[in-house]
């Protein structure tokens, strides 16, 4: 997500959902506002989630690419994925995989080509040991999905949840914290792995995250032991709110003032998750005045950013594409932790467009198609919960925080883990109400 870089999210209806909600009420659930019940019972039922360790993540590695190489030990074993590699080839390694027209084409590391079939995603599987990817190896089989235009593939692992989830937390947080703040870190990335698992299953798609911060970081195989280690002590332990997989958004730094999901993403048909009440902005203390980000300033120019705006407004389809100048950006609604919900951005002509302030963010720091690059990183707009004074056609920003500061603040949790909370303390500040449930 925001994390050290962490979350960006999303968006539609859970088929399943109603039958989630009525059967998830035979899981044994800890309340995060009762702590001492046990957790040591078995998930019986649940529609639409696995309720054994065999649930697989399907993560998108590579997006859009035209040619691929892949080594492992013994060879590669080539197939198509229906298959599962019953069907398929072992190929000397390292392999080539080019897309030639609708055919894959695998010349091997003796020189021998193959052609495979476009029709149905190409499987890529190690013989011995794990797959790799340049200088990454990852934990399991790579399939390769043609793309909707026929003119690139995607390449995404299949891989075990408990597999992944150590590369996510060694992404997500710094190596020296605490074993407490990465079990926390672990119970929240399952969460949200599984809510996003079942809304992408819902909708056809072939890949259920993706490995950047869109998401969840996931740096494949290369995962401490301390991960490990927090993956293992809260294996199968995921947040639920009145009975449904709850959507654990967690970003790097709040700054003291958490944001809400519902002024931060979609609420309407398909988007109800982002109702829920444990993320949903309260005032609440949280000790991450530690962080880099806690405060920031930066002064850049208004013409600058409003080209970068028109860019924003252009690639979102938004109003704020004709914007020409910039008279002033205030807050207009504020959450109730006193984070600013909503912006009003004028022109020196008096005409305004309103934009949330995880979409001020964006368009602060926005390139896309504009051609504008990257603001450099002393001038990045870290979160949207800013102050903006704009004098002689220049904008002083004075920012809290990094992320858009939904759930649990990440600096926050190993701020309360120095401090001697538990990994469930921590979880009932960033999602109150919410509870643990054991799902394997």
């Amino acid at each position: 997500m925001d994390g050290r870089a962490p979350k960006s999210l999303n968006l539609s209806r859970f088929a399943w959902r109603r039958a989630v909600c009525a059967l998830l009420l035979t899981i044994p659930v800890m309340s995060l506002t009762s702590l001492e019940r046990p957790l040591d019972e078995d998930v019986e039922h649940l529609s639409g989630v696995s309720h054994t360790s065999d649930v697989v993540m399907r993560v998108r590695i590579v997006r859009d690419t035209m040619e691929m190489e892949f080594a492992a030990e013994g060879g590669l074993r080539v197939s198509d994925l229906r298959s599962m590699g019953r069907n398929g080839r072992t190929m000397a390694s390292p392999i080539r995989v080019r897309l030639a027209g609708s055919k894959f084409r695998v010349r091997g590391g003796d020189g021998r080509t193959r052609t495979f079939s476009t029709e149905d995603a190409l499987r890529v599987a190690p013989m011995r040991g794990q797959i790799r990817m340049g200088d990454a190896a990852f934990p399991g089989f790579m399939a390769l999905h043609l793309r909707d235009d026929g003119r690139g593939f995607d390449v995404i692992e299949h891989v075990p949840l408990e597999s992944y989830l150590p590369g996510v937390l060694s992404k997500e947080l710094y190596p020296g914290w605490s074993d407490t703040a990465y079990e926390a870190q672990a119970i929240a990335a399952r969460s949200y792995a599984m809510h996003e698992r079942e809304r992408r299953l819902s909708i056809g798609s072939s890949f259920d995250v993706e490995s950047t911060t869109q998401d969840q970081a996931y740096g494949g195989s290369d995962a401490s032991e301390k991960a490990r280690n927090a993956v293992r002590a809260t294996r199968g332990q995921i947040l639920t709110y009145q009975g449904a997989l709850l959507r654990a958004y967690y970003s790097s730094t709040c700054g003291g003032h958490p944001g809400s999901a519902r002024d931060t993403w979609p609420i309407g048909r398909g988007f109800e998750f982002n109702l829920a009440a444990p993320i949903q902005a309260v005032p609440r203390a949280c000790p991450c005045d530690f962080s880099p980000r806690y405060r920031w300033a930066t002064n850049r120019s208004t013409s600058e950013l409003a080209r970068r705006f028109r860019a924003f407004g252009a690639d979102q389809g938004m109003a704020i594409r004709s914007i020409r100048s910039i008279q002033s950006i205030k807050p207009e609604r504020m959450n109730a932790a006193q984070r600013p919900a909503r912006y009003r951005i004028m022109d020196a002509d008096g005409d305004s467009w309103r934009l949330s302030g995880e979409e001020l963010r964006l368009a602060l720091n926005h390139n896309g198609s504009s051609g504008l690059g990257r603001p450099d990183q002393q001038d990045m707009a870290w979160s949207g919960d800013v102050e903006i004074e704009i004098e002689s056609g220049r904008a002083s920003l004075q920012g809290r925080g990094f992320g858009h500061g939904v759930g649990m603040c990440q600096f926050g949790a190993e701020g309360l883990a120095r401090q001697g909370r538990t990994a469930h303390e921590i979880l009932a500040l960033y999602y109150p109400g919410a509870d643990i449930s054991t799902m394997y």
